[in-house]
């Protein structure tokens, strides 16, 4: 939609520039036109602040649309102050195409956020903050892991890991430990997180999972 809308902001500044440009309705209109700006950047910034605090592209991509509309309107008020000033008509036509490139870049920006959303690609933000985590965590209780998985399932992320015990381990010190890291994992991640966790024992792990070995050779 925002991609649509800077396409034909695009295509009227073109085509009035073409046929004749004029100045119309400057009184009311443009008072309303300063009205709407301001509104519109103080819904939009919210939405967007929102969008990113939850990590919600639907709230994001709304405050974006909104925010195209306050582009808009700054840009008719630029371009006619700009006419008023140096009375050369086109550069109405011109803040309107630069407008509808700026809206361009950021519409092509949330098509590619769903992009990586929908084709589950990992977000190296919580990749590496994971990475530490259990780097920091099993390094302090002797384990290791491997099959770190996570995914963004809008309102929360789903994360899955393999932890490797030592052979001694009982299954009730691992299941313990297991839990800990966890719930230390579910802390660390806005708005929230589920974590699994697959307990297996160092000693055997390669014999019984060999096409692990093959995958890291």
């Amino acid at each position: 939609m925002i991609i649509l809308a800077a396409l034909y902001i695009i295509y009227e500044s073109i085509r009035k520039w073409m046929t004749g440009l004029q100045l119309e309705n400057l009184g009311v209109g443009t008072g309303l036109t300063a009205a709407a700006m301001v509104i519109n950047a103080g819904l939009g910034a919210y939405l967007l602040w929102m969008g990113r605090q939850k990590r919600s592209l639907i709230l994001e991509a709304d405050g974006k649309h909104v925010l195209t509309d306050c582009w808009t309107s700054l840009a008719v008020l630029v371009g006619l102050s700009l006419v008023l000033l140096t009375k050369w008509a086109p550069f109405d036509p011109i803040c309107g195409i630069l407008t509808a490139c700026n809206i361009l870049w950021s519409g092509s920006g949330l098509v590619k956020s769903a992009f990586i959303g929908l084709m589950d690609t990992a977000d190296p933000r919580v990749q590496a903050k994971l990475t530490e985590i259990l780097d920091r965590e099993t390094s302090a209780r002797g384990l290791t892991y491997h099959s770190l998985r996570h995914r963004n399932l809008g309102d929360a992320h789903w994360v899955e890991v393999h932890l490797l015990f030592p052979e001694d381990s009982s299954l009730a010190k691992a299941h313990r430990t297991a839990t800990d890291i966890e719930r230390i994992i579910e802390a660390s991640l806005e708005p929230r997180a589920f974590v699994t966790t697959h307990l297996e024992c160092a000693a055997d792990h390669e014999a019984l999972h060999p096409q692990e070995r093959n995958r890291r050779t």
